[in-house]
């Protein structure tokens, strides 16, 4: 999410809708059976003690995040602050939404989604689906936030094997701010990546790699773990860098071999 923002915020201010828009609710319908459902105050809390517990086990007590991870949130935050002012400053009553379709009781995740969105200034509405949504349950709720003029941006958080070709190219390319759907995605290849969203997470890794003094040019990198868009926009992103890429997943046999060995 905080890779997100300040793109997501710079082309947001382009679909702005007359008048202010206003804050969605949060649309939550929980999961038949037991489990508590989407925003279970519960489960909230008892997934911040578990997510405490195994930082403090993994980093000693006592122990924060790495500051170098800490400035890097606060940068991005403090980015999107400025250009979230820029916007208001030529429509002040201009106040980005943006929407995530989730199916499943990730509650930990929209916790955090929730933080970051209010710290620079960004409304965000869940709409928690079960997590054994089918595809046409997932395009319905796509198609209603396609035209609810209130929501700039829309992003998926729903597992890998319903990412389908269907459902991702249900999202209006103006609203993609994962840059997932095939416009968005064609526009990156064919060299429009400023008329596109582009994944935020593979402009992170490349911004990661620059900050940690990464000259890209000329190297030859792996790709280990990443599919579809993801794994396109990061072989497209690494080339323009002057970089080799090649692809494997973690189940790679050559991989497994290298992992025992170590």
């Amino acid at each position: 999410m905080s890779a997100r923002l300040p793109l997501v915020l710079r082309r947001l201010g382009r679909l702005q809708p007359p008048g202010p828009p206003r804050r969605l609710r949060e649309l939550c319908r929980a999961s038949s059976g037991g489990g508590g459902g989407c925003g279970g105050g519960e489960g909230l809390l008892g997934q911040r003690r578990l997510r405490d517990t195994q930082a403090g086990s993994s980093r000693g007590p006592g122990s924060r995040a790495p500051p170098a991870r800490d400035s890097i949130v606060r940068e991005v935050i403090q980015n999107s602050k400025e250009v979230l002012s820029l916007l208001q400053g030529k429509n002040p009553a201009f106040k980005p939404v943006l929407a995530i379709i989730q199916a499943g009781d990730d509650n930990l995740m929209q916790e955090i989604n929730q933080n970051l969105a209010e710290e620079a200034g960004l409304n965000i509405t869940h709409i928690c689906l079960p997590a054994d949504s089918g595809e046409d349950e997932i395009i319905d709720e796509i198609l209603k936030i396609n035209e609810d003029t209130r929501v700039h941006g829309l992003a998926l958080q729903i597992s890998e094997t319903s990412f389908s070709d269907k459902i991702l190219n249900a999202l209006k390319p103006e609203k993609d701010v994962d840059g997932v759907t095939d416009v968005n995605l064609g526009k990156l290849v064919r060299g429009d990546a400023r008329e596109c969203f582009v994944s935020p997470v593979a402009r992170a890794v490349i911004e990661l790699l620059e900050k940690s003094g990464v000259n890209l040019d000329g190297k030859k990198i792996l790709v280990i773990g990443a599919h579809g868009s993801l794994e396109a926009t990061l072989q497209c992103l690494f080339q323009r860098k002057g970089s080799m890429t090649m692809s494997s997943q973690w189940k790679t046999p050559q991989l497994q071999s290298k992992k025992e060995i170590i």
